[in-house]
């Protein structure tokens, strides 16, 4: 089993390469490999974080609220989180 850090760290790195591709892909519009390369990511990266927040919460506010409760505030803030 993971530990939070690392799923917190694996969040991080797919949103680090996907920032990246889309500046490659600002300027490379038509580079098939990397649009595919984008989309492959852009997958993994929100397999990443439904993993992360099912087990620690949401990691931002917009995926803080349910039909019925508002979960950001049930968690530690951000500055608890690592300690």
């Amino acid at each position: 089993m993971e530990t939070r850090a690392c799923m917190l760290k694996k969040v991080m790195e797919y949103d680090f390469a996907l920032y990246d591709l889309v500046l490659y892909l600002d300027t490379h519009p038509f580079d098939e490999d990397a649009l595919c390369l984008y989309k492959e990511l852009l997958e993994e990266a929100k397999e990443a974080k439904a993993n992360y927040e099912k087990m620690y919460g949401p990691l931002t506010v917009k995926n803080g609220a349910t039909e019925c409760e508002w979960k950001w505030i049930n968690n530690p803030w951000p500055w608890e989180r690592m300690v």
